[in-house]
């Protein structure tokens, strides 16, 4: 997001608009909807205070694992933020999950020291994104490592209000920004919704255990708000 890996979600609002940036791809066949239809409510939380969803386990999973279920292929890239913190994304594109259709990113759990050493390696020229980020494309040698890294986070992109509300149920918690965004926090499910009123919601899973990590990328002037019911 250190600030830590997840950090570097937010960001992801203006990434999924450049997805066509991301040069690298893991080889994979054309892209289906795995047999069984994994929704975006279907959350299992583990005793050890991970969860599963679409189809795979959070931390413990890798892309690679998340590319087989779907049959995607993934579009990879080491990302530096302004404050010098790196990341590895992998951009899955739109995909079918059940009956819905959407973006999927995969944040993946790293080493940030080794993804600087992969970079000055690579000696190769970055591309500016929206965010202020650094988007640094990878050889294929870090690829064929990367695709082993686990799963730290998955965001998911777009989906309806009504929708949210119905499948999801009322969040324990609602901030409010100055802007268009509501965030709707599910600490207990590890899941916070980004909701716009121009209807690009953004969901961010991780493990419940992890969920501070999650929560502290909200703008620090949100306010919050109780869901007027349960």
């Amino acid at each position: 997001m250190f600030r830590n890996p997840i950090s570097r979600i937010l960001p992801i609002f203006q990434r999924l608009m450049v997805a066509l940036l991301l040069g690298t791809a893991i080889v994979a066949c054309t892209a289906k909807a795995p047999d069984h239809p994994f929704l975006p409510w279907d959350i299992k939380v583990l005793p050890d205070g991970t969860s599963a969803v679409f189809g795979v386990h959070l931390g413990k999973d890798s892309l690679l694992e998340f590319k087989r279920v779907y049959d995607q292929k993934a579009e990879l890239a080491i990302f530096v933020d302004p404050d010098k913190k790196a990341s590895l994304e992998a951009y899955f594109g739109t995909m079918n999950v059940g009956a819905l259709t959407a973006n999927v990113t995969i944040v993946a759990k790293t080493d940030p020291k080794e993804l600087n050493e992969w970079i000055a390696k690579n000696h190769a020229k970055p591309d500016p994104t929206p965010s202020g980020a650094w988007k640094y494309p990878m050889t294929d040698e870090h690829i064929r490592k990367a695709q082993y890294f686990p799963i730290e986070s998955i965001t998911y992109a777009e989906y309806t209000t009504d929708l949210i509300d119905r499948h999801f149920g009322k969040p324990d918690e609602i901030r409010n920004t100055k802007g268009s965004t509501q965030y709707w926090l599910y600490p207990k499910k590890g899941l916070l919704i980004a909701v716009n009123s121009d209807g690009k919601d953004l969901f961010q899973y991780i493990s419940p255990k992890d969920f501070s990590m999650l929560a502290a990328t909200i703008p620090q002037d949100a306010t919050p708000e109780q869901p007027a019911s349960k």
